[in-house]
């Protein structure tokens, strides 16, 4: 029985699997071969694709440095004190410096209320809150105060925001807080919510009498003197603020004085009479020139910008802000605390032609909303205060915008001293543009060497590799040697970046190299292999002097309208992105080349699908046609074998 062979099912005894294998091995050749270059193939393709995405990046760093989003219109805002005041710049920003000087910032009401019962309720009401000019109403079922905070929020976005806060275990407090700042955002209640902060002690009667000055208006006239006194003295401590309208008016201050020529008085001659006839002396003759006329003496005009101030308790004359220049009516606003007790206004007026008129004069408690007044003010509704460049300036918010031209300011405490902010170019920001365009110039000059060249040394120089990038690249090592198109694109880089520019009349920036960009790749002995091969060097020293001094040159030297035509045709930046533009353009260079190699991959892999076939067809036949000769093969044994045995039977 050992001897059987089933042809197709167990080894054959006469070696044809072995045969048919070897004679596959020889039809495999043609397919083996076709599935190399389709390996190729396909490396090929990633490859163009890398290297066509490394210079469309490049591309597009060359194109920001000269496109209407440079980064040298950039522009950087410094605050003396970043914990008082910050600033942004818009591009529309001039560089400047000015001083500013924060009395107080913006506030919004946040009143809290005394500790509570935790288990205390909200009665069933109609509850209405205000904040400035909007209002908020609704009707309260009754429940916790949690509850009743949750619909308050849901009814209020935006307007006003209530939370609880946990004291203890037992007891807890209501925060009622507005979400607008100013002072005219006053939060009040109404309704069934007045009763509710009353009881709660939320708010409270405001009991404190009110301070009244001895005139609500006053004009300052030229040369003259004023005093305001106030009803009682405004104590430091209770926090008041003094608010007034100041108008300016200018007249002519250059008139002179009045001072006409005479001749010198010698009195009445006198006279004598007698009989009623009466003699006149004639009047002495002297012996004196003719009077000459006495040159008019002008007055000497006085601006003096310093004309108001309040009057301590003790008698001091304390100067509140200066009256500024112009007719336009400007409401100051001032906290007394600052000034300490005062008792009246002093209007001193030695200008010789200005008239400072001063209206609607008020002394009120910024904390108090009408007839009621915060227990545990959090914070009041309050205006920003601020000085800027000596002006006065009164905000709504924190966040001002309509000041300085293209500059936001943020308020966030009062200064201590007078705070310079800075406007100027934005060099780190220009500066790391410049830098990633660098960086994006040596990967695809990396790219090119690696696949143009078989020196494994060029992948060891490039210290920024990773692990997996370095094999990567030893794979792809001399893949393209020889390309036209890659040495095309090098040699059009290395151009670009070492050609002289004109960037303009006066502009003396011509090359990357007078910014401290440069291949410096230097002929003779010791020459450093590495330089030799394209890449960008950055002299930092360099690059941040000319971004500190010559800000304006740098940016002409990547971009720059030779033909005053509004379309930017000269520069590094422009010759980078219209020399590379041809080949990472849509149906561009590599597109083409990457479009090229996906047909050869796809008729590959057609030709290796059809040979797959032949292949297993023809293993077939083999299989079918070596079976058949091992099954006769078999026979013709067990013939030989049966007539074996008959003979020797017979021969027994």
């Amino acid at each position: 029985m050992s001897d059987i062979s089933i042809p197709g099912v167990t080894a054959s005894k006469y070696g044809t699997d072995k045969l048919v294998e070897g004679l596959m091995k020889a039809e495999r050749i043609p397919r083996d071969r076709a599935d190399t270059d389709l390996k190729q193939y396909k490396k090929e393709q990633a490859a163009w694709r890398e290297i066509n995405q490394h210079t469309s990046s490049l591309r597009d760093t060359a194109k920001t440095l000269y496109s209407f989003n440079n980064p040298f219109t950039e522009k950087t805002a410094e605050s003396t004190s970043e914990r008082a005041v910050t600033a942004s710049a818009s591009r529309e920003a001039r560089d400047q410096s000015f001083k500013i000087a924060i009395s107080q910032i913006a506030g919004a009401d946040s009143f809290l209320s005394p500790e509570l019962p935790k288990d205390g309720k909200v009665p069933k009401g109609d509850y209405g809150f205000t904040v400035g000019e909007k209002s908020v109403n609704f009707a309260w079922k009754g429940g916790s105060y949690k509850e009743f905070l949750d619909a308050l929020n849901r009814r209020s976005t935006g307007l006003i925001r209530g939370s609880l806060i946990q004291v203890s275990g037992d007891t807890q407090s209501l925060l009622i807080e507005s979400q607008k700042t100013g002072a005219k955002e006053r939060l009040s209640f109404s309704g069934d919510a007045l009763a509710f902060a009353l009881n709660t002690g939320i708010i409270k009667k405001n009991d404190q009498g009110s301070i009244t000055p001895s005139a609500t208006s006053v004009t300052s006239l030229p040369r003259s003197n004023s005093v305001i006194d106030f009803s009682s003295p405004a104590r430091a401590r209770d926090g008041l603020v003094l608010e007034y309208t100041l108008t300016v008016t200018d007249s002519d201050d250059t008139k002179t004085a009045d001072v006409s020529p005479s001749s010198p008085e010698t009195g009445n001659p006198g006279s004598v009479t007698w009989g009623g006839l009466t003699v006149q002396n004639s009047p002495p003759e002297l012996a004196l020139s003719a009077a000459q006329p006495v040159p008019e003496t002008p007055a000497e005009p006085v601006r003096d910008p310093q004309v108001l101030s309040l009057r301590t308790t003790k008698g001091i004359a304390v100067p509140l802000p200066a009256v500024p220049e112009g007719a336009d009516k400007t409401v100051v606003s001032v906290p007394l605390s600052e000034y300490g007790d005062v008792n009246a206004i002093l209007a001193n007026n030695r200008n010789t032609g200005r008239t400072v008129s001063i209206d609607s004069i008020r002394i009120y408690d910024p904390k108090a909303a009408g007839e009621y007044t915060p227990v545990n003010p959090v914070s009041v509704a309050q205006d920003a205060m601020l000085k800027y460049e000596g002006i006065s300036v009164t905000r709504k918010t924190n966040s001002i915008d309509d000041l300085v031209p293209g500059v936001t300011l943020s308020l966030n405490e009062p200064t201590q001293k007078t705070e310079t902010i800075t406007i100027k170019p934005d060099t780190k920001t220009a500066k790391e543009s410049i830098i990633q365009m660098v960086a994006s110039y040596n990967r695809v000059m990396a790219d090119i060497n690696i696949l143009t060249q078989d020196k494994p040394e060029i992948i060891t120089e490039i210290e920024y590799f990773t692990e997996d990038e370095k094999k990567a690249a030893e794979e792809r090592l001399g893949m393209l040697m020889g390309d036209h198109t890659l040495n095309a694109v090098k040699a059009s880089l290395q151009r670009i970046t070492s050609n002289t520019y004109a960037p303009g009349e006066g502009n003396s920036l011509h090359l990357l190299a007078q910014i401290g960009i440069s291949t410096r790749a230097t002929a003779g002995a010791g020459v450093d292999a590495t330089r030799l091969r394209g890449y960008l060097e950055i002299d930092e020293k360099k690059l941040d002097d000319a971004l500190k001094n010559r800000m304006a040159e740098v940016k002409s030297l990547f971009g720059y309208d030779s033909d005053s035509d509004l379309v930017i045709d000269s520069g590094v930046g422009q010759a980078l992105d219209s020399g590379l533009t041809p080949y990472v353009q849509t149906g561009g260079i590599f597109a083409t080349r990457n479009t090229g190699l996906g047909n050869q991959i796809s008729t590959t892999e057609k030709k290796i699908a059809q040979m797959d076939e032949q292949l297993k067809s023809k293993e077939s036949e083999l299989k079918s046609k070596y079976g058949q000769m091992e099954g006769t093969l078999n026979s013709l044994q067990n013939q030989s074998n049966s007539i074996s045995n008959f003979s020797k039977q017979n021969s027994n």
